[in-house]
């Protein structure tokens, strides 16, 4: 492979015949780039060949796109091809397709060069068979004009892909990808189960996201073995067809697994799902069959799969809780800008948002989050509160002395702070029964409780 030093080291018969291929059939174009050497990086490069391409006569244009053969055409049949437009057509499988393939590429060629009166050019790599089939039939209606521009912008890409696979970059050889993922998130799902005229609703929101070998798209723009996230999306309709949604944690699981085998390169995959609470409205006296009211606090499920293994997290999230007294906040550290009093009496309100983790396992997913929720609000009621940490504290300690099969409990616990309002200026005491709700700033308490010898 040839580094950017060699290239910019090439005398002009040398560079064209190097990086002549990189645009079919025009050597012309390395030629009358050479004297812009040296270039900075291998973008640079690109750039100036392009530029060579942009600068130049609509006549010298034309021939270039001329100069690509058709897709799945006689020169592909009769081997004819230069080496880099067989590599790349046989990438998407255009040398091996059915008959009934073979008859389609065939007549979209002949009525697109009827149309324009050049071959159609698309870089074979960014798509499959399926979408370049697609693209011919969205691109036969444009203009000649943009069907130009677009043609040469498709050369464009081939290029840059061409020139990746020739050079390296020792300009970025010290920066490399260290992490990387991708997915689809916010994904909004409701599935209606009807059972005669009793309906059961289930509102959910989905986040997935793909770990993998993912360098080439990232580094090199080659899309080949990347699960479109359009296509994630569906997968997350076209499964909660099938699969029952009482329990999201196994839901997440189903699709957890799913995309670990759905994507070529796909090496682990993380769902979160957030279940939003539906209650019947009571009508007549009794439970509405299909009306429901939105209650707060959503369920939340996080499936971390891969070959190594699975975890399952649950959790809660946006749960208002408060409690009017029983809480204070005294004998604090104090310094020159501390102007806060000690409380003995106050009002503890937070937005609970919280995480546990299962131990390895299969578990009663929906029973298990319905009691440990329990044992949460139930010690949140049960102490005098000296401080936000305490409470954080004993809600976690409670949930893992109670429940084996957690291993790990985290909490985020936002201070609504609650302020007694001063009416004194009007002639009236505030008896701790007027107060001042504030948004921000406020205090943020966090904290993870696990069982010795279980940290990860």
């Amino acid at each position: 492979m040839l580094t950017l030093h060699a290239i910019n080291a090439l005398d002009e018969e040398q560079f064209t015949t190097q990086l002549g291929p990189l645009f079919e059939g025009s050597p012309w174009i390395a030629r009358e780039t050479w004297p812009a050497r040296p270039f900075a990086s291998l973008a640079a490069l690109h750039g100036s060949l392009i530029a060579t391409v942009h600068g130049s006569a609509a006549e010298r244009k034309l021939a270039l796109i001329r100069a690509h053969p058709d897709l799945a055409g006689r020169a592909a049949i009769d081997q004819e091809l230069t080496p880099e437009s067989t590599r790349e057509q046989a990438s998407v499988g255009l040398d091996r397709l059915a008959p009934e393939e073979f008859a389609r590429f065939t007549r979209l060629n002949s009525a697109y060069a009827e149309r324009f009166g050049f071959p159609f050019v698309i870089c074979v790599r960014e798509h499959d068979k399926h979408g370049i089939l697609a693209a011919f039939e969205r691109r036969l209606v444009n203009e000649p004009d943009a069907e130009v521009e677009t043609a040469l912008a498709e050369i464009g890409k081939i290029a840059w892909l061409r020139l990746c696979d020739l050079a390296a970059d020792e300009t970025s050889a010290s920066v490399v990808l260290s992490s990387a993922s991708y997915g689809k998130a916010a994904v909004r799902l409701v599935k209606v189960v009807r059972a005669g005229a009793r309906h059961e609703l289930v509102d959910l929101n989905v986040d997935v996201a793909l770990e993998g070998d993912f360098d080439a798209a990232y580094i090199s723009g080659d899309n080949t073995r990347l699960l479109a996230t359009d296509t994630m999306r569906n997968a997350v309709y076209a499964l909660a067809k099938e699969h029952p949604l009482d329990s999201i944690e196994a839901f997440a699981l189903a699709l957890a697994q799913h995309h670990l085998a759905a994507g070529p390169t796909v090496t682990a995959a993380r769902v979160r799902i957030v279940q939003y609470p539906w209650s019947r409205i009571s009508a007549a006296g009794a439970p509405h069959e299909h009306a429901f009211t939105r209650d707060a606090g959503e369920r939340v499920a996080i499936v971390n799969a891969s070959a190594a293994g699975v975890e399952v997290q649950a959790g809660i999230d946006n749960l208002l809780l408060l409690k009017t007294t029983a809480s204070g906040w005294e004998n604090f550290h104090r310094d020159a800008f501390t102007t806060l009093p000690d409380a003995t009496d106050r009002i503890l309100a937070t937005n609970l948002a919280a995480t546990w983790t299962y131990h390895t396992g299969e578990h009663d997913y929906t029973s298990l989050y319905q009691a440990v929720r329990s044992r949460i609000l139930e010690t949140f009621t049960d102490h005098y509160s000296p401080s936000v940490q305490n409470t954080l504290y004993r809600m976690g300690h409670a949930v893992l002395q109670t429940f084996a099969q957690v291993s790990k409990i985290h909490f985020r616990l936002p201070n609504k702070h609650h302020l007694l309002f001063n009416l004194a200026p009007f002639g009236l005491e505030n008896q701790n029964e007027i107060f001042h709700v504030t948004s921000d700033p406020y205090g943020l308490i966090e904290g993870t409780l696990e069982r010795r010898g279980t940290s990860r």
